[in-house]
C-alpha cells in the first residue's frame, strides 16, 4: 500500500487509444465494461491535469523542463491513479451507460 492508504495496481498501457478501449469494450469479457470506464476516466483526468499545469508559470512545477516530459507523466501517472482510487464519478455513469447499451443491442 501507499501512504494514501490506496493499493497500487500496475498500470495498463500508456495512453489507451479508443480503438483498443472499443476493441477490449466488444470483447465478451464481463470485466471488460470496468476496464474501459476506468481507462477512459484515467485519459479524461490526465487531460484536466495537463490543462490545469499549463496555467503555472514556466519553470515553476517541474523546473527546466523544456519538453515537458516529466510534466507530461505526472499527469499521466496522476490521472492513472486517481481512477485507480475512485475517480471524480466518471467511470462510474460510464459503467452506467455502457452497461445498459450492452445489455440492450436495440
Amino acid at each position: 500500500m501507499n501512504s494514501l492508504g490506496t493499493p497500487i495496481m500496475p498500470l495498463g498501457s500508456f495512453g489507451q487509444d479508443p480503438q483498443s478501449l472499443l476493441g477490449q469494450f466488444n470483447s465478451k469479457d464481463p470485466r471488460s465494461v470496468d476496464a474501459v470506464a476506468a481507462s477512459f476516466e484515467g485519459m479524461f483526468i490526465s487531460i484536466i491535469m495537463k490543462q490545469m499545469r499549463g496555467t503555472l508559470e514556466s519553470g515553476g512545477f517541474f523546473g527546466n523542463d523544456s519538453a515537458d516530459v516529466y510534466g507530461g507523466l505526472f499527469d499521466l501517472y496522476m490521472g492513472q491513479h486517481l481512477a485507480q482510487a475512485g475517480g471524480v464519478g466518471i467511470a462510474a455513469m460510464i459503467k452506467r451507460q455502457l452497461q445498459r447499451d450492452h445489455h440492450d443491442p436495440r
